[in-house]
Order: C-alpha cells, then sequence, then structure tokens
C-alpha cells in the first residue's frame, strides 16, 4: 500500500513538472517580439496580424499607389532579404528595424509597404 501511494505522488509531481515546462515554452502572442519591444504604444502591437513564425502579414501595394506615396529613390525600390532558415515567404524589410513580413500571399517582385518604416520594398 505504501509503495503504491509513494508511485502515485511521484507520478503526480513529474505530472506537474511536465505542465510548468510546456508552459514555459509556449510561444507568445500578442506582439511581445524583439520587433516590437521598443514600441511606445502598447495598442500598436496588439493591432498589427501575425502570419508565418509570427512575422507581420506583408501589405501590398500597387506600383501607382507606391510611386504616387512612396517615389522610389533611383527608380528602384530595394530588394527584401530572404533567410532560408525562416519559413518559405517570410522575407527581412530592408529598412531598420529590418521587420520580418509574411509574404505568401505576394507574388514575387511585387511591391511591400513596410509599415513601420512607410518605405516600400520589392518581395524577393
Amino acid at each position: 500500500m505504501m509503495k503504491l501511494i509513494l508511485i502515485a505522488a511521484v507520478a503526480g509531481g513529474l505530472l506537474l513538472i511536465g505542465n510548468n515546462h510546456a508552459l514555459a515554452q509556449r510561444p507568445s502572442y500578442g506582439g511581445s517580439s524583439r520587433a516590437n519591444m521598443g514600441s511606445s504604444s502598447p495598442s500598436q502591437s496588439t493591432s498589427e496580424a501575425s502570419g508565418t513564425n509570427g512575422a507581420k502579414v506583408a501589405t501590398p501595394i500597387t506600383k501607382a499607389d507606391a510611386q504616387k506615396k512612396y517615389p522610389a529613390r533611383n527608380g528602384k525600390y530595394p530588394m527584401a532579404d530572404r533567410d532560408p532558415h525562416e519559413a518559405s515567404g517570410v522575407v527581412s524589410s530592408p529598412y531598420p528595424p529590418y521587420t520580418k513580413y509574411d509574404c505568401s500571399a505576394i507574388n514575387h517582385g511585387d511591391l511591400v509597404l513596410d509599415t513601420r518604416a512607410n518605405k516600400v520594398f520589392v518581395r524577393p
């Protein structure tokens, strides 16, 4: 009888440890990524949509709108950076703070608006 109680107590303790471990590694949602740490507006980080791996969902922009509102220097917009270790479609903006955007719904070569820098870049 004593062995049964001891085994039950040990098993219960392991379950609690396992639950705490799983909770500690749960990804956080709601804008607590490194890119948003310097944000002075808490409402801004919670209203931004997240795509793949916590990247912001990209905002496409037409060439006409981009030229009118965000004219390109030297006539060309810079290309975003693609990290091969990120999910397909996730790119980093060429503008500081180099925010990651999920461009999986945008065609290659189309223009994307960096909503943090208010500048346009090309999806690779």
